[in-house]
């Protein structure tokens, strides 16, 4: 328990920054989000409103990350030994999910107004797209530097990236409306900002899977982890050897060490805990120590 604690106290140190950014960027997309709402009802553009429902499932994404960080770091209890650090991945998943929902719904506008397309005031859009450009921006260069704390963190930078993606649609959208008088663009664009939301839902979902399914953190390599385990002194092998990461940022591993002298077990396992936490990063260790000659072996 008093791992536990430490692991969480180094993880409300590491959030810190990231939930100042959210904060800001909650705050910042809320106001875009009604500031192009009112923009696409005024200039008739749906690619202003597919990027307001777009600022939208960002708004519900940031909310859900900045409270998913806060609760993560909850001390544990009887019934949830861990706490609460897989909040941010399920709040990553959901998430993933909702964006593919707004995705499918603006993709259905788009084809609706292919089919009969309606008049756009190009300057208004212009002016209402502007705007939301330049607060991304704003929102880009907050997140950035936490985006490599967790994969909510990250999902919540790839939201604001789409978000930024899209708005330069918007500006671009209207610029060429304004002169050529194709209104069929909107919908087009409309159709590209669909694109963006699928592309950055399906890579939060693959990451946010990948952790429920306890796959090994795709920054480590399980057989160099290997080679270092058997590298130790009196170490002759290995056996079930799983790595897999709590959420972002905190990794886990367990197996069997067969050695030649369980009196070094103690000394063996500071040294094992020592070099996997500064090499690996791998904070929840848990080894069994076997005697080599042990007849018994699992394979994994």
């Amino acid at each position: 328990m008093e791992h536990n604690e430490r692991v969480r106290a180094e993880q409300r140190t590491r959030t810190f920054g990231a939930r100042k950014s959210l904060k800001l960027a909650i705050i910042i997309t809320a106001a875009i989000f009604f500031f192009e709402i009112a923009g696409g009802f005024i200039s008739g553009s749906l690619a202003l409103i597919a990027d307001a429902g777009h600022m939208a499932t960002d708004l519900f994404a940031l909310l859900i990350s900045f409270l998913a960080i806060r609760f993560s770091v909850q001390p544990s209890t009887k019934e949830r030994s861990y706490g609460y650090f897989r909040l941010e991945i399920l709040a990553a998943l959901i998430n993933g999910v909702v964006l593919c929902a707004v995705a499918l719904f603006i993709v259905i506008e788009a084809w609706k107004r292919i089919a009969v397309p309606i008049d756009i005031a190009a300057i208004e859009m212009l002016a209402f797209g502007a705007v939301g450009l330049i607060a991304n921006m704003v929102n880009a260069v907050f997140l950035q530097k936490e985006k490599d704390m967790s994969v909510n963190v990250r999902a919540a930078y790839i939201h604001i990236l789409s978000d930024l993606a899209g708005s330069v649609g918007v500006v671009l959208g209207a610029l060429l409306i304004r002169l050529t008088g194709w209104m069929i663009l909107d919908s087009l664009i409309s159709l590209f900002i669909a694109l963006l939301i699928v592309r950055s839902a399906l890579t939060i979902i693959k990451e946010a899977v990948d952790v429920l399914m306890e796959s090994v953190p795709k920054e480590l390599d399980i057989e160099n982890i290997e080679k270092t385990l058997l590298d130790f002194g009196h170490v002759k092998s290995l056996h079930d050897l799983h790595v897999w990461s709590l959420t972002s940022g905190i990794n886990a591993l367990s197996c069997h060490l067969q050695v030649d002298d369980l009196r070094m077990g103690q000394k063996l396992l500071r040294a094992v805990h020592r070099e996997l936490k500064e090499k690996y990063n791998i904070d929840h260790v848990t080894i069994q120590l076997e005697e080599a000659d042990h007849v018994q072996h699992f394979q994994t």
